[in-house]
């Protein structure tokens, strides 16, 4: 039993002196983790002071982004306030220099009128001869237009009478025509003859000789067998065709003196 107890007490004994062996071996790696355990913390505390520094910075370097931003929308808004301002004054005064324009030029308006009314009157003609005169001038201006027209019917009947006359004493000559201008209407190339958009109302006389021309070249001559009051009938000469006679031709007068017979 004793030896029990000695064995025991030299178990405890030998694994005390395991145990402080087995410190003294790991005390240098405990104390080396330690510090490197303290340093960590250090670091940690310095990277977590400078990252609020960080911080703090950056919420300043906002507040001042946030300041200028501010006071950046705030100069625009001032500049566009003062264009505007420079517009609305500019517009102003367009509009000024337009009433101004406009009262000049009613005031010159005014000047003439002025002074063509008292040229009129130094003439004696005061406003009432004139609304007389105004009263009177249609009536006048349609008698004259009448008197025109008439004078106008009564040319073309001389003419046609006249011509008629020359076509009965010398029918197989041609007579002679005013200057005239016209175009082709109409052709029947089977019978040679063609349709004239001219008549004894613009001076076309029977008998009478017509050339007819396309883009200034000679393209037939035609001799006038027909004249009613707006449009005649012509035939064409033999020997003076060069080219077949199409729809909107030229027809014109050769020459307005009289050609002689033909034999």
């Amino acid at each position: 039993m004793l030896a029990l107890r000695l064995i025991l007490v030299l178990v405890i004994v030998a694994s005390a002196g395991v145990i402080a062996l087995g410190e003294m071996k790991l005390k240098p790696h405990l104390d080396e983790l330690k510090a490197k355990e303290k340093k960590v913390t250090e670091d940690l505390k310095k990277e977590e002071t400078e990252r609020t520094k960080q911080e703090t910075r950056a919420k300043g370097a906002e507040q001042e982004r946030d300041a200028f931003k501010s006071d950046l929308d705030a100069s625009k808004k001032s500049e566009t306030d003062a264009i505007a301002a420079a517009k609305a004054e500019k517009d102003k005064t367009a509009a000024a220099q337009q009433a101004t324009n406009l009262a000049k030029q009613e005031t010159d308006a005014v000047k003439v009128r002025s002074g063509d009314y008292f040229a009129l009157e130094s003439l004696g003609l005061t406003p009432p001869i004139i609304r007389i005169i105004h009263t009177a001038l249609p009536k006048a201006t349609n008698e004259l237009k009448v008197l025109k027209d008439e004078q106008r019917v009564l040319m073309t009947q001389h003419i046609k009478a006249s011509g008629e006359l020359q076509s009965f004493l010398n029918p197989k000559g041609a007579v002679s025509l005013p200057s005239l201008s016209g175009k082709v209407l109409a052709v029947d190339p089977k019978w040679d003859f063609v349709i004239m958009d001219m008549g004894a109302n613009h001076g076309l006389l029977k008998n009478g000789e017509l050339s007819i021309s396309r883009e200034g070249k000679l393209i037939a001559r035609v001799k006038v067998s027909r004249v009613e009051t707006d449009y005649a009938i012509a035939n064409v000469m033999a020997g003076f065709k060069r080219s077949d006679i199409q729809e909107g031709d030229a027809v014109l007068t050769p020459s307005s003196v009289a050609l002689p017979p033909q034999k």
